[in-house]
């Protein structure tokens, strides 16, 4: 397989989102783009280290095939801030040529125990296509509007 221009398969969509949906003629939404997170609390007594929590999510990975026909596998690693790479996750896509697209939206289900970026690589036949990231930050207490100004 190769990602020479104008051949195929060419990769459409890889998000992370709240929420994916499909209309009755096809047609996806991808609902709250997840790009930047901050867990936190307005409570002055919260902890100082972010507590760990579960990001329920989508994971959105879309490709048009082009001159591309057949089954191919598309999987996804991800890596922790602290560049620990999670367990694989694969799944068969295939790709009819032409304008067709092939889609995965996948449940994200990820126990959050970091701030930092969170990695999420894409690979189509052990490819490397893209990554996708995904920066969890932590605020603690109350905020005012004057504590922007010193950053």
């Amino acid at each position: 397989m190769t990602m020479e221009t104008g051949r195929g398969p060419h990769l459409l969509v890889a998000a992370i989102c709240q929420r994916a949906q499909q209309d009755q003629y096809g047609s996806f939404s991808l609902i709250n783009l997840l790009e930047h997170l901050v867990a936190g609390s307005d409570d002055p007594n919260a902890p100082e280290q972010m507590p760990p929590f579960r990001l329920d999510a989508n994971l959105v990975v879309m490709f048009v095939s082009g001159d591309a026909v057949g089954d191919r596998t598309v999987t996804v690693v991800a890596e922790q801030p602290n560049g620990e790479r999670l367990p694989p996750v694969s799944q068969r896509i295939t790709l009819g040529g032409g304008d067709q697209r092939a889609t995965i939206v996948s449940d994200l289900s990820l126990d959050i125990d970091q701030t930092g970026v969170y990695w999420f690589e894409v690979y189509l036949d052990d490819e490397l296509v893209t990554r996708i990231p995904l920066r969890i930050g932590y605020e603690r207490g109350p905020r005012e509007p004057w504590m922007d100004l010193i950053r």
